[in-house]
C-alpha cells in the first residue's frame, strides 16, 4: 500500500492537522513569505525530499481571502505545493480546496467579462494531479472542467446539525434570493420534511453591485436560518435579515458554508439583528464553528 502524507498548505492549517489525525497520516507544513517585488514563495517544510517520492501525497489548501492573504497569493501557494510534490517525484496527488477562489465568475453579466472560474480548473488540469475535492462550489457545473475525478462535497447536514444543537425550533429556512432558492430547498430538508422555505425580492446592480431588497414574510415566533454557500462582504445577508426582523423572527442564525467575512461584515450582520454567524472551517476565522474534517477524511479513506 502507497503511503499517504498531507501537505498543510498557509490557508487551512486548522483544518488540516484535523484532516491529517482523522487519517491518522503524517501532516507536514509549509514556508511561506512574499519577495520584496511582491513574488510569492512557499517550500515544504522538509529536508529530505524523498519523504515524498512515491507516496500518495494529499494537499489541503482553502483559497479564500483573509487577513493573512489575498486569494491570487493563496492560489499560487496551492499551485505551488502541486508542483513541488510533483517535481519530487509523488505517486499521486490529491488536492483538496475547500473554498475555490473565483468559483462565483462562472458567467459573464456584462459584456467583455471573463468565465473565469473554467480557466483556474484548466491551469488545475495542466498540472496533472489524479484528484480534486471542493466544498459547496459555488457553481457545481464548473467542475466538469476537471479532467480528474472531482467531487463537490455537501456539508449542509454539518450545518444544519450545529443550528438545530442550538436550540432552534419552528424553524424557517429563508433564501436571500431567488438564485439560493433551490440550495435552501436541499438544506431545510435536514430540519424536517415539513420545513418551509421563502424568499425576499432581491435586485442587484450589475455595474455598481448595490443590491436592493424587498418583501414581507409570515416568520412571527420563528426561529430563522438564512443560508447562503458564501458571506462576503454581508450585504445581502443584512438586508435578508433586517427584514426577517421586520417580520417577526424570534432567533436569526447566518449560515454559510464560507464565511469570508470582508469589510465590516461581521458589524452589518449582527447590527441588522442576527443572533449568530455561523461558518465551516473551509473558512478559517471566529465563525469557524462547524469542522469539515471528517466529512473530508471519508471522502478521502
Amino acid at each position: 500500500m502507497v503511503k499517504k502524507i498531507l501537505i498543510v498548505g498557509p490557508a487551512s492549517q486548522i483544518l488540516g492537522v484535523k484532516i491529517a489525525q482523522e487519517l491518522e497520516i503524517e501532516a507536514i507544513n509549509t514556508e511561506v513569505k512574499r519577495f520584496p517585488d511582491g513574488e510569492n514563495y512557499l517550500r515544504i517544510n522538509i529536508e529530505n525530499e524523498t519523504l515524498i517520492a512515491d507516496k500518495e501525497v494529499i494537499i489541503i489548501q482553502s483559497t479564500g481571502p483573509s487577513y493573512s492573504g489575498n486569494q491570487n497569493s493563496r492560489l499560487m501557494e496551492l499551485f505551488m505545493m502541486i508542483d513541488s510534490v510533483k517535481r519530487m517525484g509523488a505517486a499521486r496527488i490529491i488536492v483538496v480546496a475547500p473554498y475555490l477562489a473565483y468559483a462565483r465568475q462562472d458567467k459573464p453579466f456584462r459584456p467583455g467579462e471573463s468565465q473565469f472560474a473554467y480557466v483556474i480548473f484548466r491551469i488545475i488540469n495542466s498540472m496533472g494531479i489524479d484528484e480534486f475535492y471542493s466544498v459547496d462550489i459555488h457553481a457545481p457545473e464548473v467542475m466538469d472542467e476537471c479532467s480528474c475525478k472531482a467531487i463537490n462535497i455537501d456539508p449542509m447536514k454539518l450545518l444544519a446539525d450545529y443550528v438545530t444543537s442550538k436550540g432552534a425550533k419552528d424553524i424557517v429556512v429563508v433564501a436571500p434570493d431567488k438564485g439560493a432558492i433551490e440550495r435552501s430547498k436541499a438544506f431545510a430538508k435536514h430540519f424536517g420534511e415539513n420545513v418551509p422555505v421563502d424568499v425576499f425580492e432581491k435586485e442587484r446592480d450589475v455595474k455598481t453591485g448595490e443590491i436592493k431588497m424587498t418583501g414581507t414574510l409570515s416568520l412571527k415566533d420563528k426561529d430563522v436560518v438564512i443560508a447562503d454557500d458564501i458571506i462576503a462582504t454581508g450585504g445581502t445577508m443584512a438586508s435578508a435579515i433586517k427584514l426577517a426582523r421586520k417580520s417577526g423572527a424570534n432567533k436569526i442564525f447566518a449560515v454559510a458554508t464560507h464565511a469570508l467575512l470582508l469589510d465590516q461584515a461581521k458589524f452589518r450582520i449582527l447590527k441588522a439583528g442576527a443572533d449568530e454567524i455561523i461558518g465551516t472551517d473551509a473558512i478559517d476565522n471566529e465563525v469557524s464553528k462547524v469542522s469539515l474534517a471528517k466529512i473530508i477524511a471519508d471522502y478521502l479513506k
